[in-house]
């Protein structure tokens, strides 16, 4: 049964001056009449450090197509085997990174000034730098000696120097919150605009990247980042930081509230204020969130002027994903108190309806407030839109492109919230997004992980709460704002994740079609939840793919018990180990040089704890071809020996080759697999040991075809040591 009201229900409405919303953002109000809107801006203004500044903070201006037409693009660490879609494997690839001395996911190597230096990025034309990501290159220790070069305009000096990731993580020059540590992560969002060129180094092979800028048209006038002017903008930057944090409502002068019971099946409406106006404010909150799908079963609905734009649970339209999980946006705040707000601007030129549905079949007590003010329409001016797919199950086998959304037409895409549903404790997260705006063949904006598209880094290990004013992780396994995570150690992704972004300089426009992709891509072979929302500006003849599908949103999907794989993790099963095993993680293990890391103790539990003795394996990373360890082994006596080794094997593990005591075995072992595996028993040969031991020396010869850079790491699980004593 649906149900229609139109004010009928408790209502309260009254011409309200939000003069206390205002407070914080009226130090930076685009529309105050000491500064200039977006909306009346000239078209031959310059692009400055101070105009980029508001317009971050100006709501109005998202509103509106850019009067000053660019295309966002993104040089990145993606995998250079990743062409065309025709070829699946390596449209697929996962080496997206690089390690030496095989990295290639760079645009080239230059020497400069008398120093080599890697190219990370290289743009000729005007544009500005809006958006950097870089991570932590061990993902339990932070820190680089990488330093990175900003070349603008063809100088021969930098710019910009400094520490790679100290840089871009709050601690240096760029202030929080422009630049911040995310989750294992630098990120900045301080726009570095130049008139010419821009060129981006580094002194030594990068890990991972991402850089982020607007490609203007060749006639756009852009005065170039200079430190001089970095420091006069010194007070914007910390008015607009200051508002980035304190977000507030801006325009406001009606405000309507609504108290309402819904049944199963039944709808709220509401008619707003007719003639032209915008929506500057909507909140919704709920009685009870004790069954977290409740954030799913309540659909938001919007209409203006005649046309439905806003379908979506309102889980995914404000960011809380399943259940209620707080957190702080620019756009969007989830209060602990269960109060879920937007502010994003949503004009319209003659009437609007707001609506709260009920897909569920228990009842739902429901709060709904909205601000309403005044907006001049005119030909840039866009309707706001925020659409819905679910889908359960996505199989992670054969790897795939799941689509977020396809706009035909012309508008501005400014953000996402994705939900999935991991059904094991492996990481789910190594797809990467891929982004065709205007029917090009090749993405404009390829990724390199999702949690880098959302800002964080080592997803399997990042599974805490995080927020920042323009994205965040509101839940990640069993955590959230209110239930923080102790153990940093804890490498679990089972149950739901939330991960969200909004987009305010790197938003992205588009004139005839944008695509959106994300690769399903899990260390595992099992089947997902993916729900994602998403939110863009059109103009009133702009479509997109996305219909209401009631039967996705009210889908239970099988989620595993948490409860009861923390109990178990608490509680691990006993390990069993080898007759006769020598666990190579205990070993005295010496490398040839200091570069090779050579990593005792790794738990190998997730991946079937029983097939390694003891559960663990030594681990030999960053090795270069021609790198070798000793292992000393330990004897009882000098009687003859007969050597067994058990070694693990993975995507990119190399070939090894064994001597014993200087004695070549004529053992060549290939250890490269596409999922992390064993051996199995693998006899080296007899051997007399010298003074209660023998020296077994493990090196890289080579490295599998089939896999990925560096393709050189190993692992040794144990050696099985049995006498040949008559």
């Amino acid at each position: 049964m649906i149900l229609f009201f139109a004010g009928a229900i408790v209502s309260e409405c009254s011409s309200v001056c939000d003069a206390a919303d205002d407070s914080i953002s009226q130090q930076v109000d685009p529309h105050s009449p000491k500064q200039t809107s977006s909306k009346h801006r000239s078209a031959d203004s310059v692009v400055t450090i101070e105009t980029l500044l508001k317009d971050m903070v100006d709501r109005d201006g998202i509103a509106r197509f850019p009067v000053k037409n660019f295309r966002l693009r993104q040089h990145s660490s993606y995998n250079r085997e990743s062409i065309t879609p025709d070829d699946p494997e390596g449209w697929f690839a996962n080496g997206d990174f690089n390690r030496p001395p095989n990295g290639k996911n760079f645009i080239r190597t230059e020497v400069i000034n008398g120093n080599k230096e890697w190219v990370l990025m290289d743009h000729d034309g005007p544009g500005a730098i809006v958006r950097t990501w870089m991570p932590w290159q061990n993902q339990k220790n932070g820190g680089t000696d990488l330093i990175m070069r900003i070349y603008l305009d063809g100088a021969d000096e930098p710019t910009l120097e400094g520490n790679m990731l100290g840089m871009f993580d709050g601690s240096g020059m760029f202030p929080y919150p422009f630049a911040h540590p995310s989750l294992r992560s630098a990120v900045n969002f301080f726009p570095i605009p130049y008139a010419k060129s821009c060129k981006v180094t580094v002194s030594e092979m990068p890990f991972f990247f991402q850089f982020t800028f607007r490609e203007y048209d060749e006639d756009t006038p852009v005065k170039t980042f200079t430190i001089d002017d970095f420091r006069a903008a010194g007070n914007i930057t910390q008015h607009v930081g200051q508002s980035l944090l304190n977000p507030a409502t801006t325009g406001a002068t009606e405000r309507q509230r609504f108290h309402t019971r819904l049944g199963g099946g039944e709808q709220m409406k509401y008619d707003l204020p007719s003639g032209a106006a915008a929506v500057r404010e909507l909140s919704v909150k709920l009685a009870d969130f004790g069954d977290p799908m409740v954030t799913r079963d309540v659909v938001l609905k919007m209409d203006f002027d005649g046309k439905q734009t806003i379908w979506c649970p309102i889980g995914e339209f404000f960011g809380s994903g399943i259940g209620l999980n707080a957190f702080d946006g620019w756009y969007r705040t989830v209060a602990e108190d269960g109060t879920m707000t937007c502010r994003w601007v949503m004009p319209y030129q003659t009437n609007g309806t707001v609506s709260l549905v009920n897909l569920g079949s228990k009842d739902v007590v429901a709060d709904l407030e909205i601000k309403t003010g005044p907006w001049t329409w005119d030909q840039r001016s866009m309707y706001f839109h925020a659409n819905w797919r679910g889908q359960y199950p996505v199989p992670t086998l054969p790897r795939s492109d799941w689509n977020y959304i396809t706009l035909k037409g012309r508008g501005v895409y400014v953000g996402d919230t994705l939900t999935v549903m991991n059904p094991v404790e492996r990481w789910w997260g190594e797809g990467d997004e891929k982004i065709f705006v205007d029917g090009e063949s090749f993405p404009s904006i390829f990724g390199t992980g999702t949690e880098d598209y959302y800002g964080y880094s080592w997803g399997g290990r990042s599974t805490d709460f995080y927020e920042h004013p323009f994205h965040a992780q509101p839940f990640c396994h069993q955590y959230n704002k209110q239930n923080r995570k102790t153990n940093a150690d804890e490498r679990n992704t089972l149950g739901y994740s939330t991960e969200t972004r909004t987009r305010v300089l790197d938003t992205m426009p588009f004139s005839d079609l944008l695509k959106l992709d994300m690769e399903v891509w899990s260390w595992s072979d099992c089947d997902m939840g993916y729900a994602a929302g998403t939110y863009w500006y059109g103009f009133a003849d702009t479509t997109c793919n996305r219909k209401p599908t009631p039967q996705d949103a009210t889908q239970r999907w099988v989620v595993p018990s948490v409860s009861n794989a923390s109990a178990s993790r608490q509680t691990p099963p006993p390990t069993s180990h080898f007759d006769h095993a020598i666990e190579c993680e205990t070993l005295k293990a010496v490398a040839n040089r200091s570069g090779v890391k050579v990593i005792r103790n790794q738990n190998l539990g997730r991946y079937g704890q029983d097939r390694w003795s003891g559960g663990r394996h030594l681990f030999v990373r960053d090795t270069s071809i021609g790198d070798y360890v000793d292992l000393q082994v330990p004897t009882s006596g000098t009687n003859p020996v007969t050597i067994t080794v058990h070694a693990t094997t993975s995507f990119d593990y190399g070939i090894l080759e064994f001597t014993v005591d200087g004695k070549p075995t004529g053992i060549s072992l290939d250890t490269y697999s596409a999922d992390v595996g064993v051996t199995g028993p693998v006899t080296l040969g007899t051997f007399t040991p010298h003074d209660d031991h023998v020296t077994i020396r493990i090196k890289v010869t080579g490295s599998n075809p089939d896999s990925k850079d560096p393709g050189t790491f190993f692992g040794l699980d144990c050696l099985v040591i049995e006498s040949n004593t008559p």
